[in-house]
């Protein structure tokens, strides 16, 4: 699978969400979410410093 863009296609994730059925089995799909990928990694995936009254 690739995502549709303006440049070379690349691959991206597709989320589906399913209702299944308890007697059965049978799956339902309810939604679909697809996701493209970063133009380039995040720097950091650390939290900014906290800045309340107790920890300055």
């Amino acid at each position: 699978m690739t995502t549709k863009g303006s440049g070379t296609p690349r691959p991206g994730l597709t989320i589906t969400i399913y209702r299944v059925d308890g007697e059965t089995g049978d799956r339902t799909p309810v939604k679909q979410y697809e996701t493209t990928p970063a133009e380039q990694p995040e720097a950091s995936h650390a939290l900014p410093p906290c800045t309340c009254p107790r920890c300055r």
